[in-house]
């Protein structure tokens, strides 16, 4: 009885999970399905509660992938969005070992769909940046003075950088499945030594990911070498009362955000959660991926 009791929670988070990606029509496999279930398991477990469930019609499977839909399409594309994020990835260096040129920024990982593999046709690549204490400001008002000419050589989808934490912060405060998700599947591409602080900082994410187990991919990753225009900058910079200014660019930024997007219906919470704006933290997440997953779940939690 037990042990149709626990197979049954099995059962219920592997639907839990399904539905989660079936948001992006995005089918898994057995081992993502493990890999993201909410309830402490093995895969075999996973594996013979997905085939209980497909033999009940409540799930689908077409090769070697499991969905919400009998959908040929969320398959085909899946396929052909792992080809091209691994396109968009061996290319992905170069811009990479431009933002790590840049004063003050001490480690970088890819985020989005990007660091799960996928990339549709208009895929931007995302970045999760890093920055030292106390100088976040500073480096993200330069890296975002620079994306301005990149829009001039048509490059801008390769720099998103929306996201930055300084090492004063690297615990997220939001703790949920969705950034639990994001936070897991972040791909390392500059210091791997601090990413790897950042995930002892999170390890809540055990609490929503009980199976997830972190993993070195390091196939992207560019040389941790500090070339001698970021240490002169960074020598320059710190000759210039660096604290206040870079709060003053802290300042700056959140009136022109507030400006931007005044009129467009964010409540208090929502925009303080799009677009948080601390010392040490940036999050500029006009859609709000995190609002719209989690309301969409709770719509359909089984």
């Amino acid at each position: 009885m037990e042990k149709e009791a626990v197979m049954a929670n099995i059962e219920e988070a592997c639907i839990h999970c399904l539905n989660y990606f079936g948001i992006f029509k995005y089918p898994l496999t057995v081992d993502e399905i493990h890999q993201f279930n909410t309830v402490k398991s093995s895969r075999e477990e996973v594996k013979t509660v997905l085939a209980r469930l497909h033999s009940k019609s409540l799930i689908f499977k077409i090769g070697d992938f499991f969905l919400t839909e009998n959908n040929q399409d969320w398959v085909d594309e899946r396929l052909q969005g792992n080809e091209r994020a691994f396109r968009l990835l061996e290319k992905s260096g170069k811009y990479v070992k431009i933002i790590a040129g840049f004063p003050f920024v001490s480690a970088i990982a890819i985020s989005g769909s990007l660091s799960k593999f996928y990339a549709s046709e208009d895929t931007d690549i995302d970045y999760f940046i890093i920055t030292e204490a106390n100088r976040l400001w500073i480096a993200r008002t330069l890296l975002h003075l620079f994306k301005k000419l990149t829009f001039i050589t048509g490059h801008q989808h390769y720099f998103c950088m929306n996201y930055f934490v300084d090492t004063n912060a690297l615990e997220i405060t939001h703790p949920n499945l969705y950034s639990a998700i994001e936070t897991v599947t972040l791909l390392p591409v500059f210091n791997t030594d601090i990413i790897k602080r950042f995930m002892k900082e999170n390890a809540w994410t055990k609490h929503y990911l009980p199976n997830y187990s972190l993993h070195d991919n390091l196939s992207y990753l560019t040389e941790n070498n500090k070339k001698a225009f970021k240490r002169f900058a960074e020598v320059f910079i710190n000759l210039l009362a660096p604290q206040k200014l870079n709060r003053f660019f802290m300042k700056l930024t959140d009136k022109k955000w507030r400006r931007k997007w005044k009129g467009h219906g964010y409540s208090e919470e929502e925009y303080n959660r799009a677009f948080q704006t601390e010392i040490s933290i940036s999050k500029n997440h006009p859609v709000d991926y995190e609002k719209i997953v989690l309301k969409t779940l709770a719509r359909n939690p089984e």
